[in-house]
């Protein structure tokens, strides 16, 4: 799997994965999509159970349950207001249920059986906080603590987890989607391979399996599958696009990242430290990307980079205000608490959506050179909602105070909704002069094609139809990144070839049945047509990444077609004349030839 190697026995490259190691990376990849889909079901199927079968044990009491990484059982924020009224913070631990001990590291379901086993409607639970002090208490079980709870929730419980399945539904969907993707279209391509394996161990491995795998104490084997996934992404990321490691450095990650994907999973290890190490090697090879960026020609491969960076940024900046937000979550709790929690979430799974989605894009090469437009629209957004959010966040204090002292306090609504007007005002302007500036900087394609009309009509008046359609087919083909393109010229007796690039044997499309509706050569056929009627057909070839043309390139591309024509019709005429006005200046001089010839006049004295 290894191509020339340099400095040693260091590989330069992953070369094509051979037949004999087909025989069983196929069978290990069906087994691991298995499991994935296993895990993601069971985790789907837990999280169910826990929510409307677990929970609601410790919810009777004014009690929530929050599983720790161990798989052990501490105490959530009180539910209703008498858990909270007797001080019962969050974190803390329950030693005994009626006199009854409670086994240190005991599971979730296990405690929930005892807590349910519990005579009496009040029931007494001796519990130890996080400061370690021990204090029974006397809990009343009773359906009043849930409804006191969902009193103060902004949204219903049934909601809430319908948002979280599906967009936990969405991260494992699109791993596993991904992975399948690629599994089928580039088998023996080992970075489209080694990143399949590793989409499969993200969507056994993030929400809802990993409360399955807390809860019944297999943290171990979560850590075991996300440090495999973490290596194969790694060695992945450095051999991006073609398998190649460069800059040359590269070729030693797949060393220097197996004692670091060891480390992510050691338990007992700083957990910052196993962030930051899980987090540096891909940041330091996403950031590596623009190097081989420049290096390369324009072509495929820079289209390939810049989806893969664009979808793990993305996917990475996610993840990293979901981590913002979980280290910002109010310590009460708030009804604030509860929804940044459903965002915090959705934000996570929706940021390992994103990641895969460049990479697939990128390998299978779908709308590669539609990367500048998704990245720029992408940014101009996100640019519009920061300067909108900043402008309400400010703007909402001032407006309170200033309603507050001219309407009274009461009139708080009044100042929330001048708050978001104010914002939506704001809206408007920013994003056209966004979207602008990001149509001038990356939209120069379309630009080329518009310009091209007006070079026409100068290049008509110097330029024969054959130079002039050379030149037009150079800018067609650069900006819709056409492979090849034609121009066919009518004429009374059938077609004549105006102008082709890269056309492999161009004069046989003169020939009568030479063309059809169906031509794979020419996917895109436009008629050349202005005020006078057709003048000919411009072909367009496949496009270099081998995907359909779009409709705002199809929509460019028509704007020129009436132009072209003109100018073809226009630049034929005028050789016409030209060539009329030469032929009846030779036939002139042909004709005073032949008079000297038959009269040469007097001779000479």
């Amino acid at each position: 799997m290894h191509g020339q190697t340099k400095s040693g026995s260091i590989p330069a490259r992953l070369s094509a994965i051979p037949d004999r190691w087909s025989a069983w990376v196929r069978p290990l990849w069906l087994l691991t999509f298995a499991f994935a889909v296993l895990a993601d079901v069971a985790g789907a199927g837990y999280v169910l159970h826990d929510t409307y079968e677990t929970n609601p044990v410790f919810e009777d009491l004014g009690l929530s349950d929050q599983i720790e990484y161990d798989g052990s059982v501490t105490l959530g924020a009180p539910v209703g207001d008498e858990s909270a009224r007797q001080g019962i913070k969050e974190g803390s631990r329950i030693l005994a249920v009626e006199g009854r001990p409670v086994p240190a590291g005991i599971r979730v379901d296990a405690l929930a059986d005892i807590i349910r086993a519990a005579p009496g409607p009040v029931v007494r639970v001796r519990i130890q906080s996080p400061e370690g002090r021990v204090a029974d208490y006397d809990l009343t079980r009773s359906p009043i603590h849930v409804r006191q709870e969902a009193a103060r929730q902004p949204i219903p419980r049934d909601t809430r987890m319908a948002i979280r399945f599906l967009f936990s539904a969405l991260g494992c969907v699109t791993l596993l989607a991904c992975a399948v993707m690629l599994f089928i279209r580039r088998p023996r391509d080992p970075v489209a391979m080694l990143m399949s394996f590793a989409f499969l161990g993200m969507a056994a491995t993030i929400d809802p399996p990993l409360l399955m795998w807390m809860a019944i104490g297999l943290t171990a084997l979560n850590d075991v599958l996300s440090s495999a996934w973490w290596y194969l992404l790694v060695v992945a990321l450095a051999a991006f696009p073609d398998g190649r490691f460069m800059p040359g450095w590269l070729r030693w990650i797949p060393l220097a990242a197996l004692p670091l994907a060891v480390l992510v999973s050691l338990p007992g290890v700083n957990e910052g430290l196993q962030i930051v190490a899980g987090l540096l090697i891909p940041l330091a090879l996403l950031l590596a990307m623009p190097l081989r960026y420049r290096r390369l020609e324009p072509g495929i491969e820079r289209q390939q980079i810049k989806w893969a960076a664009f979808g793990f940024a993305a996917g990475l900046l996610l993840i990293g205000v979901a981590m913002i937000l979980v280290a910002i979550l109010p310590p009460d709790a708030s009804p604030a608490r509860s929804a940044l929690n459903l965002v915090t979430v959705c934000i996570f799974s929706l940021g390992f959506a994103l990641m895969p989605l460049g990479v697939m894009i990128s390998l299978i090469r779908f709308r590669l050179w539609e990367a500048d437009t998704v990245i720029s629209r992408s940014a101009a957004y996100a640019i519009v909602t920061v300067i909108v959010g900043i402008v309400w966040a400010a703007s909402t204090d001032l407006v309170k105070e200033l309603v507050a002292r001219m309407m009274g306090e009461e009139n708080a609504t009044v100042a929330t909704t001048m708050s978001a007007m104010l914002a939506a005002g704001v809206f408007a302007p920013t994003q056209n002069v966004v979207l602008g500036w990001t149509r001038r900087h990356f939209g120069k394609d379309a630009d080329k094609l518009r310009g091209l009309a007006a070079r026409l009509a100068v290049w008509r008046n110097t330029e024969t139809a054959a130079e002039m359609g050379m030149r037009a087919l150079a800018i067609v083909a650069e900006s819709v990144h056409a492979d090849s393109a034609a121009i066919l010229a009518l004429t009374p007796t059938g077609r004549d070839l105006v102008a082709a690039r890269d056309v492999e044997d161009p004069e046989r499309l003169e020939e009568p049945g030479a063309l059809d509706e169906d031509d794979p050569r020419f996917p895109l056929s436009l008629p050349l047509e202005d005020v006078d009627g057709p003048v000919g057909v411009l072909l367009i070839g496949p496009r270099s990444d081998g995907n359909r043309y779009n409709k705002d390139e199809r929509e460019v591309l028509s704007i020129v077609t009436e132009p072209l024509a003109e100018a073809i019709r226009f630049a034929n005429l005028r050789a016409a004349r030209e060539d009329g006005m030469q032929k009846m200046i030779i036939s002139a001089v042909e004709e005073r030839l032949a008079r000297l010839r038959i009269d040469p006049g007097p001779k000479p004295a």
